[in-house]
């Protein structure tokens, strides 16, 4: 079976990271052939083509990208990337198009319509973008179910004129001319996708993104706080994000006032391990803390090393759908505890593997922390509990099946 992988990143992200696991596991359990096209492109490996090939042609489609999102226009030209696209799909001539992210200024969605002419296509959702009219998420606003213009047009990827009824219109036409099939890896994003108006008549299937057990797993804690150099002998969390903004959707802004609540209510120092890009502003004004930067981490087994080192895993997220990262911690054996947010209590069950806490409630997950610290049969119970959950939920093996069974039907068919 020949596989074409469609995603801004190859390796840079968590809907990059789920599909090139994805594409991992078919090709080493099931010898598919796989090639990958891509906006940008971050690894060496020859089967990944990029849309766009040199700085000129790159600062040309950005500008037109940007033109066009002011006057609402998101997505539909990009002189360079659609021909690179379509070019590549004609070339590979592949079974089945694995479709990931389309947003992030170089895919065109009525792309859609002509390269499932070539073959089927199998959209992985990594949020909501595909079914409202252009944010990725909108925090609790449900117009997208009426198809009608709703009040999230500066959330990502943004846009300057609210069309955002019309883009509805539009994605649906498409949709349907599209031989098009769609996968959520949360519940709680197929339970939205299947109340779109833009999916009517489309099969939509949920599986679980699933990781390697043996690459994820748990890294005695002494060795692991050795080999990083953090104290051996002081509790530690552990926090991760693409970005470390202040803004970012993954918590920056929530980790800082998580932070200043737990400094105040602590007298014993905390060592807290950071991964991910940029940095938290303000975190060297708080005395009981010790902040360990790791920068991003797309190295599998040295962020296994971190999240095994730590007690606690904290992940205070504004949107999420099935985050990589609660996965890998609860497979290392750390449990966590993280707001109840998207498909985050699909990981982590509350009492069981780690802490759910309503959004957005900073005292009781502090409080959460603070339990977790001090009480270390509550540590092994949920450490023992996390590796559990992440062998009979999480297996990349049981995810590859899936996967590899739907392909199957849809060819089949």
């Amino acid at each position: 079976m020949k596989i074409v992988y469609i995603n801004k990143y190859d390796l840079y992200g968590g809907a990059a990271i789920a599909a090139w696991r994805l594409h991992e596991s078919l090709r080493n359990i099931f010898n598919t052939d796989n090639s990958f096209i891509v906006r940008e492109k971050k690894s060496h490996h020859e089967n990944v083509y990029k849309t766009i090939n040199g700085q000129y042609k790159s600062f040309i489609e950005r500008k037109t990208n940007k033109l066009l999102d002011i006057f609402g226009l998101q997505y539909q030209y990009f002189p360079f990337s659609s021909k690179a696209i379509i070019d590549n799909i004609n070339r590979l001539q592949p079974d089945i198009i694995s479709l990931h992210n389309t947003h992030g200024g170089y895919f065109k969605t009525s792309l859609l319509s002509k390269l499932s002419q070539v073959a089927p296509i199998v959209w992985t959702l990594h949020d909501m973008w595909s079914f409202t009219g252009n944010a990725a998420h909108t925090f609790g606003d449900d117009s997208w179910k009426r198809m009608e213009k709703c009040n999230n047009k500066s959330i990502y990827p943004a846009i300057g004129i609210n069309t955002g009824k019309w883009l509805l219109r539009q994605k649906k036409k498409i949709y349907q001319k599209s031989n098009l099939s769609i996968v959520t890896p949360s519940r709680w994003l197929y339970e939205l996708a299947s109340q779109s108006p833009v999916f009517h008549g489309k099969k939509i299937f949920h599986i679980l993104n699933g990781i390697d057990l043996d690459l994820y797993s748990p890294i005695n804690k002494k060795t692991a706080r050795e080999v990083l150099g953090l104290p051996v002998k002081h509790p530690a969390l552990c926090f991760s994000a693409a970005s470390l903004n202040d803004g970012s959707w993954k918590g920056g802004g929530e980790l800082i006032k998580l932070i200043s609540v737990l400094n105040n209510k602590t007298k014993l120092p905390i060592s807290i391990i950071l991964l991910g890009e940029g940095d938290v502003k303000k975190i060297d004004n708080f005395s009981n803390l010790r902040f360990y930067r790791m920068g991003y981490v797309s190295n599998d087994r040295f962020m296994a090393l971190c999240l095994s080192a730590a007690d606690l895993f904290i992940y205070p997220t504004k949107a999420d759908n099935l985050p990589n990262v609660l996965v890998e911690s609860i497979a290392c054996g750390t449990p966590c505890v993280t707001f109840d947010i998207g498909g985050c209590k699909e990981i982590i069950i509350d009492g069981e593997n780690g802490f759910v806490i309503p959004p957005f409630d900073i005292e009781l997950f502090v409080k959460r922390i603070m339990q977790v610290l001090a009480d270390k049969y509550l540590q092994k119970v949920l450490t023992t509990n996390s590796r559990k959950i992440a062998e009979n939920k999480f297996s990349i093996k049981t995810m590859a099946d899936k996967y590899y069974q739907l392909f199957c039907g849809i060819l089949n068919k």
